[in-house]
């Protein structure tokens, strides 16, 4: 005895009915308004139409219900998702601000301090030229005999490139320790800086006169300058290698420029 699942009464032999494709139950095709002829022809066209029982259809219902509010809350939980990681990246991105400023002013403490140093530095050195290649005395001479000898070299030096220098406006020391294989250079004090500029400017006079054609006279520069100079040098050699021609380093205002010479 079968059972319709929507009216609950006895389904005859003869009766129109049909399965529900929900719970699998039998159910009148009176009880869902459809005929026979109906019911054969849902069957055979299409499988994806479905005929389903009064509860079947309630559940379906609430089923799609279900789905739709799943649907909805999975909108809000990404929405919400999505504004979590904006703030979070706004403060992640405010912390990454405040700790570089605060490394920065760490930082600037120490280069300001380096700054002054070397600006000192290159005051003191202001007023001192360097002398290379002066011949020096055996290490078997006394300090005294050495040190009268290289002043009487520096004069002579001098008074070709400057006569008007006041001899006694000036003190020498060779710099660096005694070497039989080479010549130290010789660092010369002025107590005026105008001395050094008329000094190195002429110093190429000295190429005319037999005893001192190899000598060379620089401004007293320091550690930094020198690695600039030499950076530049680098970087001249490099572009001469390259092909161009013509190229000379130069001093303006105290600051080392590569220039091409016409």
């Amino acid at each position: 005895m079968t059972l319709c699942v929507n009216c609950g009464t006895i389904c005859a032999t003869n009766a129109g009915k049909t399965q529900c494709d929900g719970c699998q139950g039998t159910v009148h095709l009176s009880c869902i308004g459809i005929s026979e002829k109906e019911a054969t022809m849902t069957r055979s066209k299409s499988k994806s139409i479905k005929i389903v029982c009064n509860q079947c259809n309630n559940n379906m219902s609430c089923l799609k219900d279900l789905r739709t509010l799943i649907t909805s809350l999975q909108h809000e939980l990404s929405s919400s998702i999505n504004q979590l990681k904006t703030e979070f990246q706004s403060q992640l991105d405010d912390i990454n601000v405040k700790l570089t400023q605060s490394s920065q002013q760490r930082q600037s403490t120490p280069v300001l301090e380096e700054v002054v140093q070397e600006v000192l530095e290159r005051q003191k050195r202001a007023k001192n030229i360097v002398i290379f290649n002066l011949p020096e005395q055996s290490n078997n001479s006394s300090d005294e005999i050495r040190k009268e000898n290289d002043n009487l070299l520096v004069k002579n030096v001098l008074n070709i490139t400057n006569p008007n220098i006041d001899f006694e406006n000036f003190s020498v020391r060779r710099m660096g320790r005694f070497n039989e294989s080479r010549n130290r250079p010789i660092k010369v004090f002025f107590k005026n800086e105008s001395d050094v500029f008329s000094v190195v400017r002429s110093s190429k006079n000295l190429k005319n006169d037999l005893r001192f054609k190899n000598v060379n006279i620089s401004f007293d520069r320091t550690p930094k300058q020198l690695e600039l100079y030499n950076q530049l040098k680098t970087e001249m050699n490099g572009r001469i290698a390259r092909g161009e021609s013509n190229l000379k380093i130069r001093y303006y205002n105290g600051t080392p420029k590569i220039i091409r010479l016409n």
